[in-house]
């Protein structure tokens, strides 16, 4: 008699062990296909993007030689720099971790710092050096078409903890950055061109 009870139980159970189980996977197999808790990413131009601004990030990652420089009012006239000269040595690096390192010199130089060529360049630190670096971290937002470079540590402490946002432009293996700033009372753009070492 004990044994048919069981069996009976088991009968009863059965039904709902079997609803449970059709209700269960149904949920889990909606939540799926409705992209739940990220397990399946939207379709459609987000994710798109997000490749996209990955590929350009990943292919400025390298080193980079500065072939040219160039500051420039807004009415056309070419300034001469005379922190950093013409056209300086430059050399900028981004790795895939985010980092970036910029480090531009002025050519031909060869007095000691504590001793201008020019005594008139004794109150300017920048002239002295002729030498310009900083190193931090980038982020490429290929919308807007540019990179920021944040500042972690430099050559001069005014730039620290700035964000420097250059506009570039990346054809093959050079790269362009370009910015525009204040000197001298003047609106300028300082335009940068890199081809990339190998």
């Amino acid at each position: 008699m004990l044994g048919q009870a069981v069996d009976m139980n088991r009968l009863r159970r059965c039904p709902v062990v079997v609803l449970g189980t059709v209700l269960l996977t149904g949920a889990i197999s909606h939540a799926r296909s409705s992209g739940a808790a990220g397990t399946a990413p939207e379709p459609g131009a987000p994710a798109q993007a997000r490749r996209a601004a990955s590929g350009v990030a990943q292919r400025i990652v390298g080193a980079w030689q500065l072939v040219a420089r160039t500051v420039r009012r807004s009415d056309g006239t070419v300034l001469a720099d005379s922190v950093l000269g013409e056209k300086p040595l430059g050399r900028l690096y981004y790795d895939a971790s985010g980092v970036v390192s910029l480090q531009m010199m002025r050519l031909g130089r060869s007095a000691a710092i504590g001793k201008p060529a020019d005594p008139k360049d004794s109150a300017n630190a920048r002239v002295i050096l002729g030498y310009d670096s900083y190193f931090g971290r980038y982020t490429v937002d290929e919308r807007a078409g540019t990179v920021t470079h944040r500042v972690e540590a430099s050559l001069f402490p005014e730039d620290l903890g700035k964000d420097f946002v250059r506009g570039f432009t990346l054809d093959g293996d050079t790269l362009t950055l370009k910015f525009t700033s204040a000197a001298d009372g003047f609106e300028v753009t300082r335009t940068l061109v890199f081809q990339r070492l190998r």
